[in-house]
């Protein structure tokens, strides 16, 4: 090799090391982390109707003009052999059903003979059955499409298979058309029927179907005989099509969090309680279902094992019931599913104070009562109401939500109580080896007690006086994103409380709230200016915090979090400049780490929305006494260093000159 190849090379990789170990002097590192607003998908199975559709004219004809049902949500199914098509849309008002298909029966015009009707049945209470008992009424339209045209009813009545006759709806603000013709020489009959019905009717005695902006509702088609005009039915084989579903959807979109609903998995593991069987209490999966959510349906009476590596993969798991059969081991996995950051809502009860359920809550700081809760007031215990006042005004039961838009405003309640196994005590805490908050989110304001004797009556020796009030819920956040709602009701979502519009109103904006589909903290601009410092330097940070759609969120708790083995001896600040959005702050480490680095980041809380983190950042703690020498200078020192060493290897060059080749 040549003397000039040779200096050559000697003084570009020394430049150029010198330049690398210079610029080290002058980094000044930026943790940014941002999070994108998102918007919500709805799954394909979710049957969306929106409500900007062209109104039909309901005369009967599916097909009065081009594209009259072209927008509708189409279903399709079979009575016996009958396919049964199914057209449905709806506006701010009303909701529109189109009905057709052909028969080989033909049914005369004397309405005095038996012959064929149709229903449209609309499941008010969820509970996959066609009216039940007078309690759980389903709202329905019982068709003549032949002459008398419909009657508004509902089922089930004083006998089984009866249709009670309801306010008429061919009112002022409901209509019904249906036709019939040949369709050939095949002796096949066409029959159609369009319907227009409101969505909210303010029926008084409560059997009318009452559906709201973002709500789902279901709804199936019945063939019944009709033999004196009293609207009485037989079901005759499979005269009925399956349970369709359909949710109503604005034409605008608030909310701001991307998730495709099918992708979201829920496990409801359902049991009888003391007052209610299993089908009942079922229904609350059948709300879960009906908005499309990828659910899967486990009921005590099959036997079912909670494992934690199977459970894991849900963002929710619904227990509702009793659990006589649940084992330890089921409650291990729940509490550890629960600390890892799963989301569990418990709608439940218990028979005694050391039962599995009340271990499981132990962990999160309470426990259920095992008598049911009275008030001295004696006149209110068999209607026992909590209205608005004592609901907390949480942001997810306040505001307008993907899943409906209602508030909450009196609940009814039949049931047990809440202990707060902390010597009572609620709020931030350290729970499960993590930060944590748990709070009453309705507390019943009276006089009560609870029952120990069980005789339904107050006696100060033997039953538990609460004081002026009663948690009927409880919510626990954790930091590692767990979340838990305990309802001391296993019937508080059972198929008769949930036709009162509040108590399913609660229960779809909670089982939201657990899902994380709304009301999430984001952070932006979160910046820490030098992960190098001195021991006793100051470390300085800057946080963006907000809500959906970028909105300001009051009261907000950000803090830093230093993570190494002498947290606390460390100084941190953070406040906000005002605006409850932009917070700074700074660290001072303690000299008495003993490691060369410490992790930083950012932590934030507030009841309703959880928590988040920001991700740690590593800083690098200089250990140097006294006065250190500044990077800059360092570097300066290494660069002139290394141009020394340039004029040095030139000179040895000179003077020792290689021989070269020939």
């Amino acid at each position: 090799m040549r003397t000039r190849d040779i200096k050559k090379i000697a003084i570009i990789s020394t430049l150029i090391l010198g330049l690398i170990l210079a610029s080290y002097g002058s980094i000044s590192v930026k943790a940014m982390t941002e999070i994108e607003q998102r918007t919500t998908k709805l799954s394909p199975n979710s049957n969306v109707l929106y409500m900007n559709n062209t109104d039909p004219v309901i005369d009967g004809d599916i097909e009065s003009y081009e594209g009259e049902w072209e927008n509708a949500t189409v279903y399709t199914s079979t009575i016996g052999s009958i396919i049964v098509t199914s057209r449905v849309q709806a506006n701010s008002t009303h909701l529109f059903i189109g009905i057709s298909y052909t028969t080989t029966v033909f049914v005369g015009y004397n309405s005095t003979s038996n012959h064929t009707w149709l229903a449209i049945v609309f499941d008010n209470n969820f509970d996959d059955r066609i009216g039940t008992s007078n309690e759980t009424a389903d709202d329905a339209v019982a068709i003549n499409y032949r002459q008398e045209g419909a009657q508004d009813v509902y089922i089930n009545g004083s006998t089984i298979y009866s249709l009670v006759a309801d306010d008429n709806v061919t009112g002022v603000e409901n209509s019904i058309g249906a036709t019939g013709y040949y369709l050939d020489d095949f002796n096949r009959f066409v029959v159609s029927v369009e319907l227009a019905k409101e969505l909210r009717s303010m029926d008084e005695a409560g059997k009318d179907m009452l559906i709201y902006t973002g709500e789902t509702m279901r709804f199936l088609v019945i063939l019944f005989q009709n033999h004196s005009a009293i609207y009485d039915w037989a079901i005759i084989g499979e005269r009925n099509t399956a349970w369709y579903s359909f949710r109503l959807n604005p034409t605008y979109e608030y909310f701001t969090y991307e998730e495709d609903l099918f992708q979201k998995s829920v496990l409801t593991y359902m049991s009888a309680s003391e007052n209610t069987d299993e089908w009942n209490i079922s229904v609350v999966n059948n709300i879960v279902k009906s908005y499309g959510f990828n659910n899967t349906l486990q009921r005590e009476l099959y036997g079912y094992s909670f494992e934690y590596n199977q459970i894991k993969s849900y963002d929710l798991i619904i227990i509702a019931g009793k659990f006589t059969d649940l084992t330890l081991d089921d409650m291990e996995a729940l509490r550890f599913y629960v600390a890892s950051g799963g989301s569990l809502f418990i709608i439940g009860e218990v028979s005694e104070d050391e039962t599995p359920l009340n271990t499981l809550l132990g962990n999160f700081g309470l426990q259920m009562y095992n008598s049911s809760l009275f008030s001295k007031d004696t006149g209110i215990n068999s209607t026992l109401t909590v209205d608005s006042a004592d609901i907390m005004n949480l942001p997810y039961l306040s505001d307008s939500t993907i899943l409906t838009n209602q508030s909450v405003s009196s609940i009814y309640y039949d049931g047990l109580a809440l202990n707060f196994t902390s010597d009572g005590i609620t709020g931030e805490m350290e729970i499960q080896f993590q930060e944590g908050d748990v709070y009453a989110n309705i507390n019943a304001t009276g006089d009560y007690y609870i029952d120990l004797d069980d005789d339904s009556a107050f006696n100060s020796s033997l039953d538990l006086e609460l004081g002026n009030y009663a948690a009927l819920q409880a919510t626990v956040e954790l930091q590692r994103g767990g979340k838990l709602i305990v309802a001391a009701s296993a019937d508080m979502f059972n198929a008769s409380n949930i036709l009162k519009e509040d108590n399913k109103h609660l229960f779809i904006r909670q089982f939201q709230y657990l899902l994380g589909l709304q009301h999430q903290l984001n952070y932006d601009n979160f910046e820490i200016e030098e992960t190098a410092v001195n021991v006793g330097d100051a470390i300085y940070v800057e946080i963006s915090v907000f809500g959906d759609n970028n909105s300001i969120i009051n009261n907000l708790h950000v803090w830093i979090v230093v993570l190494e083995l002498k947290a606390d001896q460390n100084e941190a600040d953070l406040v906000s400049l005002g605006d409850n959005e932009f917070y700074n702050g700074s660290i001072i480490p303690s000299n008495k780490i003993k490691a060369n680095f410490i992790d930083i980041s950012i932590r934030m809380h507030k009841r309703g929305y959880g928590y988040t983190e920001t991700q740690l950042v590593e800083v690098f703690l200089n250990p140097l006494v006294g006065r250190p020498i500044e990077l800059d200078i360092v570097a300066l020192i290494i660069f002139l260093a290394s141009l020394g060493l340039v004029a040095l290897g030139s000179f040895a060059t000179r003077k020792y000159k290689v021989k070269e080749e020939a």
